[in-house]
């Protein structure tokens, strides 16, 4: 398992990807904009409390993207065509003064799988032999560096299979044991926008897990998908955004109680609405 250390972020790298760090970034310019982000962000699953003790001033809230790219697990190369969202909390922990990140929801979205049950091009479209997937949220969220300095993060997730021969329980991977995502950031692919900053995230080391609560089909789901299979043999190519509000913005009851201005304190990861790129 990739091991991720914090470390202060120099002001020109304010900030970097939605899974990068839980790091401390002192404000500063940024790169030139260029036009806004290809996604949308919403921050209406953003709470409106925070830790308590937690000073608001020193607190964002994250919405992080995943505007497209692929998934392998086992026999199955998905092409992800609708966006999944993520909302996360970041700020000083008040006992500790460290930084942390609350992971708050996802948002995801049935995908088809081409193929469908039969693994045929063209028969995903017959419904007795339709197969979707919808990814899901299974714990360990983190945000961090990877021993070799770049940007890197873990999720863990399942994916639902739909099917109507397959019930409403059928998995790949459950809550406890998932698939384990250790992504690592290309730096290469870094980009600033008006409102946002993207980076493309990989994983080719993880393991799939078989599926769980298939019932008498789950030899069949297996089978289908080619699971479980080992690591070294699945993928994951994602392009993510991220953009961030300050919470004194997002909720200005909050604003009040901070003891600590924006504008000369050090913030968490993240993306103010106030901090233009280029200014």
């Amino acid at each position: 398992m990739k091991r991720f250390a914090h470390r202060v972020l120099p002001a020109r790298v304010l900030p970097v990807l939605a899974l990068a760090a839980p790091a401390v970034i002192a404000l500063g310019a940024a790169p030139a904009a260029a036009d806004a982000a290809p996604v949308s962000f919403s921050y209406a699953d953003c709470p409106d409390s925070l830790p308590v003790g937690a000073d608001p001033g020193n607190w964002i809230c994250d919405n992080i993207v995943i505007g497209g790219g692929t998934m392998k697990i086992g026999s199955i190369q998905q092409t992800l065509t609708k966006p999944i969202s993520m909302t996360v909390q970041s700020g000083y922990d008040p006992v500790t003064g460290e930084n942390i990140n609350i992971f708050v929801k996802m948002r995801s979205q049935q995908e088809t799988v081409p193929g469908g049950v039969l693994g045929v091009p063209g028969t995903e479209n017959i419904p007795l032999l339709s197969l979707k997937e919808k990814t899901q949220y299974a714990g360990n969220f983190s945000l961090g560096f990877t021993a070799a300095g770049g940007y890197g993060s873990t999720i863990d997730l399942r994916v639902k299979i739909i099917n109507s021969l397959l019930g409403d329980t059928c998995y790949i991977g459950s809550k406890t044991d998932p698939i384990k995502l250790n992504l690592e950031g290309d730096n290469d692919s870094l980009k600033w926008y008006d409102n946002a900053i993207g980076m493309t995230m990989n994983d080719t080391s993880f393991a799939a897990p078989g599926t769980t609560g298939c019932g008498l089909f789950g030899g069949v789901a297996n089978f289908r998908a080619g699971l479980p299979s080992a690591s070294g043999k699945n993928a994951a190519s994602l392009q993510l955004y991220l953009s961030s509000k300050p919470y004194t913005e997002l909720f200005p009851a909050l604003k009040a109680q901070a003891k600590s201005s924006a504008s000369t304190k050090m913030l968490p990861l993240g993306l103010p609405q106030s901090i233009k790129p280029g200014s």
